[in-house]
């Protein structure tokens, strides 16, 4: 005869949900890549521009939500080049400048290298440090001169909780905004 402790499995299922519902999940950031650029900094007159836009990283991992363990990574989605060479055209037409194809022939030649989409948690303790950031490099080809620079958007802050999508999102997004804004911003990628 078997005994059994009444509640038992109430109590298995409960441990059994508290458990699984502590492991971070993975995250697929959605890219929702935007340029601020000051319309007073108007420069391009027409001159035309060709932007191709690069993943440079050694790995679509962005970072881990819980760096113990393998199966919270956070990624990107697909549509990330894609949105940050919309944005970017964007930015440079709101300056003036006509956009054209990547591969034709333009004034400038201009190629955005993404060489970091960051994002390191710190193991262990209740409040734990989290450090997130861009880095774009760009290379202006000019009919005389070839221009390259590296932008960078990052912060450091500690949490108590891990961030939810939404939030990373916001940050991570937060980051590539500002670092492409800068790029866009900088008139030594299309001097006159």
């Amino acid at each position: 005869m078997k005994a059994s402790v009444p509640g038992l499995p109430k109590i298995s299922c409960l441990l059994l949900v508290l458990l699984t519902g502590c492991a971070p999940a993975p995250q697929i950031i959605p890219a929702v890549a935007q340029v601020d650029v000051p319309a007073t900094q108007a420069r391009g007159a027409g001159r035309s521009i060709a932007i191709e836009v690069v993943d440079a990283r050694d790995d679509t991992i962005v970072g881990y939500r819980d760096p113990a363990r393998a199966d919270s990574a956070i990624t990107t989605s697909p549509e990330l080049l894609e949105n940050m060479r919309r944005a970017l055209e964007r930015g440079y037409r709101d300056l003036g400048f006509t956009i054209v194809a990547a591969g034709q022939e333009a004034d400038i030649e201009l190629q955005v290298r993404l060489t970091e989409f960051g994002y390191q948690r710190a193991a262990g303790g209740v409040v734990r440090e989290l450090v997130t950031g861009a880095t774009v490099e760009a290379t202006s080809v000019l009919p005389e001169k070839t221009i390259t620079a590296i932008y960078r958007d990052a912060q450091s802050k500690d949490t108590v909780l891990r961030p939810s999508l939404a939030a990373n999102a916001e940050i991570l997004n937060g980051h590539l905004a500002g670092a492409l804004s800068k790029l866009v911003a900088d008139p030594r990628l299309t001097p006159e």
